[in-house]
Parts: structure tokens; sequence; C-alpha cells
């Protein structure tokens, strides 16, 4: 995180939420000017996690005015903690489908989904606060800049979660740790019969009692697997 952001982050303590809208666009826009590579030791099994919801990051003015666009959309208002569905990130999800042109199937859309996110995803690192970052898929969407996702592994599973299961599919979010690294990434549950047997061995797959989950991480390979063995399930969050 560049010393520009830290410091706009900094001085927001206190302000009001007209202030603090301001200085979060401006600290995106400055963040936007560096790269940075994602890095899976972002999650941490000892500590409580913060939570952040779209009410944490807008105006009351700016909430109003989302509400009002999305009554005048016909979408319903937003289900669920931080894994959701409807509200914005049915919005999200309708308008990307549209135009990737994705596809009928839910497996084509997810995919083309994570896809597009994945490469237009800027990651930034949770504020050095003690504890971790876990923001709403409506709250990462709601930060979303000139095109550009941003936030870290946790931020980038629970929105990819969301997406899963505004299109139907059962999904999670899974804890990963693997020698002091922590990482988060979502899956979701194949559907039987949705893919072949040769697909899937082109996929990142865990299978349970319940079935075949499929990964939606960034990673993927022994990158991805490495922080498969031990792991939480969040499924209701």
């Amino acid at each position: 995180m560049s010393l520009a952001l830290v410091l706009m982050l900094q001085s927001c303590v206190g302000c009001s939420n007209s202030g603090r809208s301001q200085l979060i666009a401006r600290a995106k826009e400055e963040a936007s000017k560096s790269k940075t590579k994602p890095v899976p030791n972002t999650i941490d099994k000892t500590v409580k996690p913060k939570v952040v919801k779209l009410e944490d990051i807008v105006t009351p003015s700016e909430k109003q005015s989302i509400n009002k666009n999305l009554v005048r959309d016909r979408i319903p208002k937003a289900q669920g903690n931080l894994i959701q569905v409807e509200g914005l990130v049915l919005k999200e999800v309708m308008e990307l489908n549209i135009k990737l042109n994705s596809g009928k199937s839910q497996i084509e859309q997810i995919f083309a989904m994570q896809k597009h996110v994945k490469a237009n995803w800027h990651y930034i690192f949770d504020p050095e606060t003690g504890k971790d970052t876990w923001r709403s898929a409506e709250a990462t969407l709601s930060l979303k800049y000139k095109g550009q996702y941003s936030g870290d592994c946790d931020d980038f599973a629970i929105l990819m979660a969301s997406m899963a299961r505004q299109i139907g599919l059962r999904s999670r979010m899974i804890g990963g740790f693997d020698k002091g690294d922590g990482h988060a990434f979502a899956e979701f549950l194949l559907p039987k019969g949705a893919l072949s047997n040769l697909q899937l061995k082109q996929l990142d797959c865990r299978k349970d009692q319940i079935g075949i989950w499929v990964s939606l991480d960034w990673f993927n390979g022994q990158d991805h697997n490495r922080f498969t063995k031990d792991i939480i399930i969040f499924d209701d969050i």
C-alpha cells in the first residue's frame, strides 16, 4: 500500500460520512497508480475479521441513491451478510453477462465472470489494524473504480461466491492454510453431469461427501492446491 493511501485512510478517523466518501474516492485513485501482485498470506485463523458492509463505505445519501436506482431497475434489495445475492450483485451479474455474452449455462457464466473480474482486479492489502477485513459483495462492488475491482483474497472470494449464488450455484468461501500462510478462495458445487471427466481434469476441484467443488480462486494448480489440505469452510457468512 502506498504511503499516500495510508495517510489518506489514517486522516479519515473521525471525519464525516461525506468526507470519508471523498477520501475513499481519492484513495482509490491513488491506489490505481500502483501495480500490485496477489499474495496468499492475507487470512489468519486466529483473528476475528472485521466485517465491512455497504453502509460503512457510502454516505446515507449515496445509499438512498443506490436503493432508488435498484427500485427503478426492479432489482430486489441484497440478501445476505457477506456472501450476497440480489442488490448490486444482481445488477453486476446482469451487466457482466450481457457484456461478456457468456453463454447459457451456469458453468460458462461463472467462469466468464471469474476471468473478467480476475483480469480487472487490483490487489490492495488490508490496513494495518491487527484485524483482517472482510468486505461484503456489495461493499466491494461499491468501490469499483474505472472498471477495476479492488481488495485482497477474501474480498475476491466473497464476490466470486456471491456471483455464483446469484446464478443458482451453491457456493462458499474456503480459508486454506499452509506453513503459516493463509488464503481465501471461493468454490461452487458442480451440478451433476455439468462437466465431463476430461473437462474436470483441467480444473482445480475438491471432492467431499456433498459432491465435487470447483475452485474460483485466482491461483491455480499447485499454488492453489497447497491451500486445500488444512481448511475452514465459511458457508453461512
